[in-house]
């Protein structure tokens, strides 16, 4: 899942992105072997609460992937489950905003013992989300 634009973003829609790609990378660069799953979930509000956003989040930021597309263990603030090396996560983070839009990008990463592997390639700069 991509955030994409259609026509140019307003000011309120760049910002609302820049947040929560800011909200996600954090979360990616956070999740590793080792950290608990509201950890990662953590990482991620901190980034709209800064910003004065929490109260659009309405969702987990991540989940695994394993047979299903959306499984457990869940990315979310009741989870203290320890992550493990062999672990597959669909990193999404976001915000939803009534009559701006939803923001939010959907990324998997697999978990190795001594490095985090992203494993979506696809741009993540709003540039490169706009179709004029």
């Amino acid at each position: 899942m991509r955030t994409i634009f259609v026509g140019e973003p307003t000011e309120e829609q760049r910002k609302a992105f820049e947040v929560m790609v800011e909200a996600q990378q954090k979360a990616l660069d956070f999740i590793k072997v080792g950290v608990t799953a509201k950890e990662v979930n953590q990482v991620a509000l901190d980034v709209f609460k800064e910003a004065g956003l929490e109260e659009y989040v309405v969702h987990r930021t991540g989940h695994g992937i394993g047979i299903g597309l959306h499984e457990e263990p869940s990315l979310r603030f009741d989870n203290d489950l320890v992550l493990e090396a062999g672990m597959v996560f669909c990193v999404e983070p976001g915000i939803y905003i009534p009559g701006v839009g939803g923001f939010r990008h959907s990324d998997t990463v697999v978990l190795e013992e001594d490095k985090t592997v992203l494993i979506t390639e696809y741009p993540r700069d709003i540039e490169s989300l706009i179709i004029k």
